[in-house]
């Protein structure tokens, strides 16, 4: 990252006082947030002509919401219930789960849902190497590697975690439905 990109820590829960407990976003430039947005959309226009993202993600996707996901969630647990079955449901939420996103696995999945050339060398240089620091009441500390993860606060990051978790239910053979990393699954 150059100088003038900055990390701003924000809290997520738990104790202010332990360092864990809050999220890294990062600032960038709004040149590169505009070179974001136009990758991001024309990446979308690209899953969404050939059906890649599966229909379980609600997350961060035209159309859909947190309430869809819910409404069609609590129709399926309805129509079970109605017909007398019983219903297993598992709540998962992935801690720090934008932070743990391995790049070279990520860039393996792009690759696989059809990115590549160019745009997938981009995004693998635009990934690598990054630095963060943290800047708090003009106190700044020192510039630290990024290794994993994608960019929270930035425009393309949240579309890069939605295709590195679009695998998830692959081999769960139960029914899924998801918003960015919460999870429900039911049987």
């Amino acid at each position: 990252m150059t100088e003038g990109c900055k990390c701003f820590p924000i809290f997520k829960a738990g104790q202010r006082c332990e360092a864990a407990n809050y999220r890294p976003v990062s600032l960038t430039s709004q040149i590169c947030k505009v070179f974001e947005a136009v990758v991001r959309g024309e990446i979308v226009k690209f899953l969404d002509k050939y059906k890649l993202i599966r229909d379980s993600q609600h997350g961060l996707r035209k159309g859909r919401s947190c309430v869809t996901n819910l409404l069609l969630f609590l129709d399926q647990i309805l129509r079970c219930v109605d017909e007398g079955f019983c219903v297993d449901i598992i709540f998962l939420d992935l801690a720090k789960a934008f932070d743990k996103v391995p790049h070279k696995r990520l860039l393996e999945k792009l690759r696989k849902h059809g990115i590549g050339g160019k745009l997938l060398r981009n995004i693998g240089n635009w990934l690598s190497k990054r630095r963060q620091r943290v800047c708090v009441k003009g106190v700044k500390a020192a510039w630290e590697a990024v290794w994993s993860g994608v960019p929270q606060g930035s425009v393309l990051g949240p579309l890069l975690f939605l295709i590195y978790i679009n695998d998830f239910e692959e081999e769960v053979a139960t029914k899924v439905f998801k918003f960015a990393d919460d999870t429900k699954l039911f049987s």
